[in-house]
């Protein structure tokens, strides 16, 4: 006749293992359901006959209950929460209760007697053991009761002092001591199951308390130790009554042998899949079906605590290192956050409300739209699209974050997907602010620009020296005048001071560097005569002396020059002449320079000082560029008009 099944449905460890160790003495047998569809898929294939459900870590309880009494409505069903006087549902109905109290000492009685009779008791847990689970793998196991007086001492005296130990060699000792101060057996010890080594090494809590050494590894899987490999194997318990001429056939099997022990029974120490060790037992006689009952007992109940120790010990781990990375999280300079599926902020760091603005309450349960615009929200969800479609690990894009103040940052955010078990659950965003990065790149690209535009300066300004050069050489090979040499060598001069200030400019990035007293009539003039302008005219009407960096002004004035006549006719006149301070007559705000040539094209007003706009075919642009960088590098401001003839004019506030 088979035995009751007990499903236990739970996701917690610490319940399973409540479940599990209050049912050890129990006639039944323990399956276990992690999930509420794997309890179903058991409920429908397999003979279950009492389903003890922990409402804490199972989604929609009410829902599995009505399923368990579709599907069996004879089924007793236990609903418990985990501590004593906590609430409690019974036979499938959700009931608010506390009015009694099971503990775990008690469950195998309420089980058994709800699987017997009419269920109709409450059932809770207090207990706060860690993660066992375990089935029931031998049908000759019976209750500690029904053992003989000392063996039942033994077995219960184990399990009391196993209560609150924490550490390995403590649940050595105990094993040890418990079972040695019986008559029945000799010698007992523990070893601890190493897999990567395929090893088993003896624990020592106290190595002077045993007959012999016990210093020693076994090499499991190569056949040197049968009962231990069978045991590892197997992981059923192993006996094995030896003489003289089979020594080798158990662990330490002359020691044993030479202090009277002829049979020793190896235990393995498993639990949830996982091997721990082995528990081995020497007696100096036959070992009994009950002592063997007593030992698998003794070690079910090792096992338990042994992964209930592992468990804890991987829960501490994992909380230091959550530690840490929360002190990571809080303690860098990039903002971070946790974000669920539905793009709403679980988790903000410091740096993160230092960035916004806003405080950590105002960004929890926000939508991400809280700070980015909905070009960046729909960016940023394509990308966590991409990387759930194509199983990317991590992306980064560039978005642009609004701080509660209504400022934008620009930043670079990387994005990772939160997948356990294959199903998204949001997402983690690690972002950082690219202002000065974004300042930097324009800088360089600006500088760049101003690098190309020094090519082009250097082709434009030299045109009017060496235009004036080559006429003055032209006049030279006709007449040999030696005034035309002098010439010559002006507009020479003229190009390699050019040259120098474009070098300068370019390394320098300065458009005005050396400041002195300049003649604003005296440089007007100088400017002209290097210009190309055999029919124009030039008029100075006023003058003044400003402060400025002569050889820039001298640029200044032949672009604008060069400007009139290519653009107003070879025989425009030009006029250089003082702004007066608006309403003070006399008092002077800086100069202009005009003609009264075809003037400015309304549309290209605001764009002619841009090196890419020309108002010709001809021209690159690059000259009236150079007029405004030069004023800009000496304070002044410029600005394009026309003149009372309907020519250009360019009036330069100093």
């Amino acid at each position: 006749m088979s035995r009751p099944r007990v499903l236990c449905v739970s996701s917690d460890r610490s319940t399973r293992a409540a479940v599990t160790l209050s049912l050890t003495d129990a006639p039944v047998d323990v399956v276990i359901a992690q999930r509420t569809d794997h309890a179903i898929e058991r409920l429908e294939r397999e003979t279950i006959d009492a389903v003890v459900i922990d409402a804490r870590t199972v989604v929609n309880v009410a829902s599995l209950v009505d399923t368990i009494e579709t599907e069996t409505d004879q089924t007793p069903t236990f609903v418990h929460w985990g501590t004593g006087g906590a609430d409690v549902a019974v036979l499938g109905e959700v009931v608010a209760r506390a009015d009694e109290t099971v503990s775990v000492d008690r469950l195998a009685d309420a089980v058994t007697r709800r699987i017997r009779t009419d269920p109709t008791a409450e059932l809770t847990s207090d207990t706060d053991s860690s993660a066992v689970e375990t089935e029931v793998e031998d049908d000759r196991q019976l209750s500690v009761r029904e053992l003989p007086d000392d063996l039942r001492r033994m077995v219960s005296t184990v399990r009391c002092r196993l209560v609150d130990v924490t550490s390995p060699l403590a649940v050595e000792r105990i094993l040890r001591e418990e079972i040695t101060a019986s008559d029945r057996f000799t010698v007992a010890w523990v070893g601890e199951y190493d897999r990567g080594e395929r090893t088993i090494v003896p624990w020592l809590s106290n190595p002077d308390a045993e007959e012999w050494s016990l210093q020693r590894t076994f090499v499991i899987g190569g056949g040197d130790h049968p009962l231990l490999e069978r045991a590892v194997r197997t992981r059923e318990l192993q006996v094995k009554r030896y003489d003289a001429n089979s020594l080798d056939a158990v662990p330490f099997g002359d020691q044993a042998y030479d202090r009277g022990v002829r049979s020793v029974a190896v235990a393995p120490l498993a639990a949830d899949g996982e091997l721990f060790g082995v528990l081995a037992v020497y007696s100096p006689d036959s070992i009994s079906e009950r002592e063997l009952d007593a030992i698998r007992m003794i070690a079910v109940t090792a096992s338990h605590v042994l992964e209930t120790i592992v468990v804890r010990g991987q829960l501490e781990q994992q909380s230091r290192t959550l530690h840490r990375y929360e002190r990571l999280v809080e303690t860098a300079g990039d903002g971070m956050c946790v974000l669920d599926g539905s793009g709403h902020f679980m988790t903000v760091n410091d740096a993160l409300v230092e960035m916004t603005g806003y405080s950590r309450e105002g960004l929890l349960a926000e939508h991400a739209s809280i700070l980015l615009d909905d070009a960046d929200v729909d960016a940023a969800t394509d990308t966590i699209h991409s990387l759930l479609t194509y199983g990317g690990n991590t992306d980064t894009l560039e978005l642009t974050l609004e701080t509660k103040t209504g400022e934008t940052i620009p930043c670079e955010v990387q994005i990772a997907v939160l997948v356990p078990d294959g199903e998204f659950h949001g997402s983690v965003g690690v972002i950082r602010d690219v202002t000065e990065r974004k300042r930097r790149e324009r800088k360089l690209r600006e500088r760049n620009e101003r690098l190309d535009a020094f090519a082009r300066i250097v082709s434009h300004d030299l045109r009017n020296p060496l235009g004036v050069a080559q006429g003055y050489l032209q006049l030279f090979e006709e007449s040999g005048d030696p005034e035309h040499a002098d010439k010559i060598r002006d507009g020479l001069d003229r190009m390699e001071t050019i040259i120098e200030d474009v070098l300068a400019i370019a390394r320098e990035g300065e458009w005005a560097t050396d400041t002195e007293p300049v003649d604003l009539e005296s440089i007007a003039h100088d400017a002209w005569d290097h210009v190309s302008t055999p029919q124009a005219t030039l008029t100075v009407a006023d003058t003044t002396t400003l402060e400025a960096d002569r050889s820039r002004l001298l640029r200044l004035l032949e672009n604008c020059f060069r400007n009139s006549v290519e653009h107003g006719g070879a025989a425009v006149t030009v006029r250089v002449g003082l702004e007066e301070a608006d309403g003070e007559e006399g008092s002077e705000r800086g100069f202009f320079v005009e003609d009264d040539g075809s003037g400015l094209p309304e549309e290209l007003r605001n764009r002619l000082f841009d090196p890419s706009v020309s108002s010709s075919s001809e021209g690159l642009g690059i000259g009236l560029w150079i007029v405004r960088e030069v004023a800009t590098g000496h304070g002044w401001s410029v600005v394009a008009t026309e003149s009372e003839d309907g020519g250009a004019r360019f009036e330069f506030e100093t």
